[in-house]
């Protein structure tokens, strides 16, 4: 059961600051999802085929943790916690140091600044 709960609050903690983050941008005028906006042909049926994806892997991990599908041991249960915590502020450091730099997609006529400090002094892009 407790492993069920982090799992539940590192998804809530992963997907409140990547749609909060979309919110307070979209606030501001900023359109972070340009995924199949603007295209044709292959490459529009490629990212929109990758925001399906995105969508059905939200709901077949809610799906997972409901169901308590997984069945590993306890070690295992422990450090898959540890990194699904680890990965989680991660993702959100990198979020907040990227400020309006964020976008799923950047559209042409947008123009974004290259992010090198915080932790991105140490990766290249942290949030994948």
């Amino acid at each position: 059961m407790g492993s069920r709960l982090i799992a539940i609050a590192s998804l809530a903690a992963f997907y409140g600051c990547y749609f909060g983050k979309m919110l307070c941008q979209k606030r501001r005028g900023i359109q972070t999802d340009q995924l199949g906006k603007g295209k044709d042909g292959f490459v529009k049926a490629v990212e929109v085929t990758m925001k399906l994806a995105a969508v059905l892997t939200v709901a077949a991990e809610l799906v997972s943790i409901v169901m308590g599908t997984g069945r590993s041991p306890a070690p295992v249960q422990i450090i898959g916690a540890v990194m699904c915590i680890v990965g989680t502020a991660v993702f959100i450091a990198a979020v907040l140091d990227m400020r309006d730099s964020w976008r799923a997609g950047v559209s042409k006529t947008d123009q974004t600044v290259l992010v090198t400090d915080g932790i991105y002094r140490f990766s290249r892009n942290p949030v994948f």
